[in-house]
């Protein structure tokens, strides 16, 4: 089955970012997780003023919103070298400015590593209760192979897809996974988001990847996992919405059905 759901509302809003010298004494970065692939941003700003993060590597340019008050963690996925690290206060419209620049170099130890951390929109500690179900479902596992089986039958097994959710989400959504076990419903960006997490936290890399797919109409979200030295591509939202048709093609997805945009 083919073209299953419109997954997961985008707005590709294009964000026009002017240079402009400002105040910036209250932007912090914290570098320590540089070399495992994260850095930290806060900003002690105007609760009502909407902010961005700009992490820009070469040509590689990825955008975040950053909701504060406290430090916010974002992936450095373009590998070593240097990065340039941008804070923005928005103007009006699409209008940023920016109100702090600085510049870092990252020496990652592997490919994986960043894969394995807690970021923005893939969040995990060891205190959450979706890091303690993890911890449940592979109890007594000793492969990754069967520990990433045991945690996506969970997730392909118990979430639902929310219709109401994906005619309200906005371009600003970041995945609660702690509310999605506990709602146990979500939009495709929900499940990938709590899968990540749920691998990550067994120390298995997990990438959560964004774009389009022949089996799902609009932009998507899906994962890519590593078991056995290998990225294998897997869907939880739409192998739950064919597990709901009782059709169960199997966990791996072919490459060539996948195209990434993004990798979180």
């Amino acid at each position: 089955m083919k073209k299953l759901i419109a997954s997961i509302a985008v707005l590709l809003l294009l964000t026009t970012v002017y240079a402009i010298p400002a105040d910036a004494a209250d932007v912090y970065v914290d570098t320590d997780g540089v070399n495992d692939g994260i850095v930290g941003i806060s900003y002690n700003g105007e609760a009502d003023t909407r902010y961005k993060v700009m992490i820009s590597k070469g040509s590689e340019e990825y955008y975040y919103d950053y909701f504060g008050p406290g430090i916010e963690y974002f992936p450095l996925q373009n590998g070593n070298g240097n990065y340039k690290i941008s804070f923005l206060e928005l103007m009006s419209g699409t209008k940023y400015k920016v109100i702090y620049t600085k510049n870092i170099n990252a020496e990652i130890e592997s490919d994986t590593t960043v894969f394995l951390q807690s970021v923005q929109n893939v969040n995990w500690n060891s205190e959450m209760e979706t890091v303690a179900l993890a911890n449940e479902l592979v109890k007594g596992l000793t492969s990754d192979k069967d520990k990433v089986e045991a945690i996506y039958l969970y997730i392909v097994s118990n979430i639902k897809y929310d219709y109401e959710k994906i005619n309200t989400v906005d371009s600003r959504y970041i995945p609660d996974v702690e509310g999605t076990l506990k709602s146990k419903k979500g939009i495709c960006y929900d499940y990938s988001a709590l899968f990540a997490s749920m691998l990550r936290s067994q120390g298995i890399p997990a990438k959560l990847i964004k774009g389009y797919t022949d089996n799902v109409e609009g932009y998507h979200a899906w994962n890519e996992v590593l078991i056995d030295g290998q990225w294998v591509i897997i869907d939880t939202t739409y192998d739950a919405m064919m597990r709901s048709y009782n059709s169960d093609e199997g966990y791996e997805k072919n490459h060539t059905e996948y195209r990434i945009a993004r990798v979180y």
